[in-house]
């Protein structure tokens, strides 16, 4: 089964932002709103399992087209797909990243892709996954209030770039990126999660409660 083999890929894999749990998140969501919205399971599960296996290979920059080229040797090669049923999972995964909009998602299985992976950046997942990437790369719990970073102004270095701004510069940006009305439905409730959180979180840190 091609969840087997993408699992044993991610075997040795210790990343709680991008591991192998996120991939699973990210198929249980692409099936449900293919359920709802009538997409091809087949072409979403697929593309789901192995939108981020670009990671697994080489970090995660363009990690996004080296998961495609991976995708399409491994469903032709190993699962025996014909070659336009694998490049519907190409095109869904080369379009699934929120900072390289360079190819937008044309196909409803794409914007299934790309709405399932940004889903599991925001609400408590997403400000979970937050908190741990700052674990991983190091940095400062909290330096500035989301609500008062301009996310047109250029980021701050990684020594200064915290939670805070993540959730200014991308989280808080996702819900009006969403392709289709099931994803956009759930993403309410995670987004007033998150400012909740924020709001939470800087009332503490500020003494402000």
């Amino acid at each position: 089964m091609l969840v087997e083999k993408v699992k044993a890929l991610y075997a040795s894999v210790r990343d709680p932002v991008h591991g192998f749990d996120h991939v699973l998140r990210v198929e249980r969501l692409a099936e449900f709103i293919a359920s709802e919205e009538g997409g091809d399971l087949e072409i979403v599960r697929a593309a789901a399992l192995l939108h981020d296996i670009g990671t697994v290979l080489g970090g995660r920059d363009d990690h996004h087209n080296r998961s495609a080229l991976e995708a399409k040797r491994i469903l032709i090669e190993e699962e025996g797909w014909p070659e336009s049923r694998a490049e519907a999972v190409v095109h869904a995964i080369r379009a699934h990243r929120f900072r390289d909009r360079s190819v937008q998602p044309e196909t409803l299985e794409a914007k299934i892709l790309y709405d399932a992976d940004k889903l599991d950046a925001i609400g408590a997942i997403g400000v979970a996954r937050s908190f741990a990437y700052l674990g991983m790369h190091g940095g400062v719990l909290w330096n500035t209030s989301p609500f008062e970073v301009s996310p047109e102004e250029p980021p701050p270095g990684p020594e200064e770039y915290t939670p805070a701004h993540e959730f200014a510069y991308k989280l808080a940006r996702i819900k009006d990126t969403l392709y289709t009305e099931t994803a956009r439905r759930i993403a309410e409730r995670r987004h007033r999660f998150m400012v909740e959180f924020f709001r939470h979180l800087e009332a503490e840190v500020e003494l402000k409660e």
